[in-house]
């Protein structure tokens, strides 16, 4: 599955709320690969981006101190766009409630070392 994000005339388009020019899964659904309007390129596991959904039942695990559940052989069964800001994951766990905006993924894409990032 890939979805062209059209952002590269936006005014905002180098900046951390701006869409990512290309979201791709991997043939596995295990991974979604980023690529943003500035030329960096990440990769974010199904686990990783559903340990850190927003929803408010992950919220409200997280400040209870517990863990998002997730298992190893987690898939991403679908992604919706989210207006023009955002996208929704839906994973195979039945889980289909976060919305990403921007700003987050590229925050998680962050946090992935630069030795482990796609160039």
């Amino acid at each position: 599955m890939e979805l062209e994000m059209s952002n590269r005339d936006e005014p905002n388009a180098g900046s951390r709320d701006a869409a990512p020019v290309e979201l791709r899964l991997n043939a596995a659904r295990e991974s979604l690969s980023i690529v943003w309007s500035d030329g960096l390129r990440h990769e974010l596991t199904a686990q990783h981006l559903r340990g850190n959904c927003q929803s408010a039942g992950a919220k409200r695990l997280r400040l209870d101190r517990w863990d998002v559940p997730s298992t190893l052989d987690l898939t991403i069964d679908d992604i919706r766009p989210v207006g023009s800001y955002a996208i929704n994951i839906a994973f195979s766990d039945g889980h289909a409630r976060g919305i990403y905006p921007w700003s987050l993924l590229r925050a998680l894409a962050m946090e992935i070392p630069a030795d482990q990032a796609i160039s």
